[in-house]
């Protein structure tokens, strides 16, 4: 996740497209949907009605028995797994680290059975430079090039239309980024690896972005390629920090803390999912398949509301947003929660790996859901079963 004072304050964007039709969801436990109607209708009375019959009725519809067999197939192992190689060399900031990842990234991928692509990007730096001898300054540019790493599963009724899931595989300089960001390139590599043998109709990409660190260049790039060659891309999830849990009271801090409307609980425990208003069907569809599919995981949601904060900015979904495509970030928050947010101790060994399980779990569920895993996958699974606890998908 960026640093905060990486950024200032952004509007929600909206956009014209048009939400497709996600599974309907319960909203979360803390944030009930009753407050966002609320703000954006005017009509108190009627909104409390239909946000408590809602609410009542419980708007998540029964486990799809696939999806539920495809999240049960997270595996924490190979989650810690991904976890430890990417950070036993160290930060992940310079050009032959990152190259070291990439390919890393692209061999865990083709024995996956995909066939990675490099979507190579140019940006330009400026600095101001002082001759010492004659108090002379200069204006130096530089011209960089980084490489953000795709993956695609083509959609089998509907190729046209994609679906991303994202992670930034950069750190800053001084910090191996076990929960900034190895976390969330691990859990997209899991949730390829789980989705590779199924049949979905939408496209799926994976994306692992470069320079997040940086003011989000990898991701603003790669949407703005996309943008302008017509690709028709409904949103996109993005993992970034979900490894660092505590039970400790206390241990959770905020931003700021709005009575009955965003008072962030006091103990990290919970994952966090922040949207825009363009976003909030997408962040329904989550909420729901964590509630279905990993139950035992606690959620805090700043969905439609996350647009409004400066820090709901703060990583990749904010590029999407800014051109009116729907964005979800989900996140364990980062330096509200993590005492090693951007330093040398953020190792592997300060992840809560059963976290992370169920955070996966969510996710890969999601993705599914919203990719609409084919009815064929369907007809093929298994009766439903109880979905097994974090502790019990070590396979």
């Amino acid at each position: 996740m960026a640093n905060p004072n990486d950024f200032e304050a952004r509007p929600a964007v909206r956009g014209n497209h048009a939400p497709p039709r996600p599974s309907q969801a319960r909203q979360s436990r803390y944030l009930p949907a009753v407050l966002w109607q609320r703000v954006r209708s005017g009509n108190a009375g009627r909104c409390l009605l239909l946000g408590l019959l809602f609410l009542i009725a419980g708007g998540c519809r029964t486990p799809n028995p696939a999806i539920r067999d495809l999240a049960s197939a997270v595996s924490r192992q190979r989650l810690q797994d991904h976890v430890e190689a990417l950070c036993k060399d160290g930060p992940r900031a310079e050009e032959s680290a990152l190259r070291n990842v990439r390919s890393y990234l692209g061999e865990t991928l083709r024995a996956m059975g995909y066939e990675p692509m490099e979507e190579t990007f140019s940006w330009t730096s400026t600095m101001t430079v002082t001759d010492r001898k004659s108090g002379q300054v200069k204006t130096v540019t530089s011209i960089h090039e980084d490489t953000n790493l795709l993956v695609t599963k083509r959609g089998v009724r509907d190729p046209g239309i994609i679906v991303e899931v994202a992670a930034h595989f950069d750190t800053v300089a001084k910090s191996p980024g076990a929960d900034d960001n190895a976390s969330g390139v691990a859990a997209v590599l899991e949730i390829a690896r789980v989705l590779a043998g199924q049949s979905l109709n939408k496209t799926v990409r994976f994306c692992f972005f470069a320079k997040e660190e940086l003011f989000l260049i990898g991701s603003r790039k790669h949407v703005e390629r996309f943008a302008s060659s017509g690709d028709r891309v409904e949103g996109a999830l993005v993992l970034d920090g979900i490894g660092y849990a505590s039970t400790q009271p206390g241990s959770q801090d905020a931003p700021i803390r709005i009575p009955l409307i965003a008072w962030l609980p006091e103990t990290g425990n919970f994952v966090l999912d922040v949207g825009n208003f363009d976003s909030g069907w997408l962040g329904n569809l989550f909420e729901g398949c964590v509630e279905s599919y990993a139950p035992e995981l606690a959620y805090y949601s700043a969905n439609r509301i996350g647009g409004f904060f400066r820090d709901g900015a703060r990583s990749d979904h904010a590029a999407y947003w800014d051109v009116g495509i729907p964005g979800i970030l989900v996140t364990d928050t980062g330096n509200f929660r993590n005492p090693h947010y951007h330093r040398e101790t953020d190792t592997p060994a300060t992840l809560d790996y059963r976290f992370l399980t169920q955070v996966t779990q969510a996710t890969a569920a999601t993705m599914a859901e919203w990719a609409e895993i084919s009815d064929q996958a369907c007809s093929a699974a298994r009766a439903t079963r109880p979905l097994p606890q974090a502790s019990d998908t070590d396979g």
